[in-house]
């Protein structure tokens, strides 16, 4: 079986940020919505705990009043960060979104036939893991086709042609397309 650990990896950039735009949308939206339910729990906390303390301690009751007048404020504070949110959730779902990516066509590439094809992520994308067993199996799979052909000759060479052309029509029939 081949060693995918010493070839060097292609260099490539992505261009775009959304790559799988469903998977990517509804990751930040996740994130997102996590969030902003995170800031809606805290303010509420806050807001319950300042009028507490005023209900129990009227002369604080300027620092509600001033509180109050700092909502403004407060809520551009909060769409600057959810805005911050939502650029890093992109960012985040990039790295996932685009190894998936890579997947389903490298996968594809493979169905069609292309033992010999090989996925190579971008150094700090995730699923490195994946991407070694994926190229891993794709060389386990090259090699049995090779060994198979090398099988199919040796029987068709001893005048098994029969068998030979069985188990040539044999192997088409679940691999239409296959590349040694």
């Amino acid at each position: 079986m081949e060693n995918t650990q010493n070839k060097p990896a292609p260099q490539f950039q992505r261009k775009t940020i959304l790559i799988k735009k469903h998977l990517q949308y509804r990751y930040m939206a996740l994130i997102f919505a996590s969030v902003l339910l995170a800031f809606i729990v805290v303010g509420l906390d806050i807001l319950w705990t300042v009028s507490k303390v005023v209900n129990e301690h009227p002369m604080m009751q300027p620092l509600l009043e001033e509180m109050s007048a700092m909502m403004p404020l407060f809520g551009i504070k909060i769409v600057m960060y959810m805005i911050m949110v939502l650029i890093v959730s992109a960012v985040v779902s990039h790295r996932m979104a685009g190894p998936i990516f890579k997947f389903e066509k490298s996968c594809a590439t493979v169905a069609e036939g292309d033992l010999t094809h090989r996925v190579y992520l971008r150094q700090g994308d995730q699923l490195t893991e994946l991407q070694d067993h994926f190229n891993n199996m794709t060389g386990a799979v090259n090699e049995a086709v090779k060994e198979y052909e090398a099988f199919r000759q040796a029987a068709a060479a001893a005048g098994m042609q029969d068998k030979a052309e069985e188990l040539r029509k044999k192997v088409a029939e679940i691999m239409p397309k296959f590349k040694v």
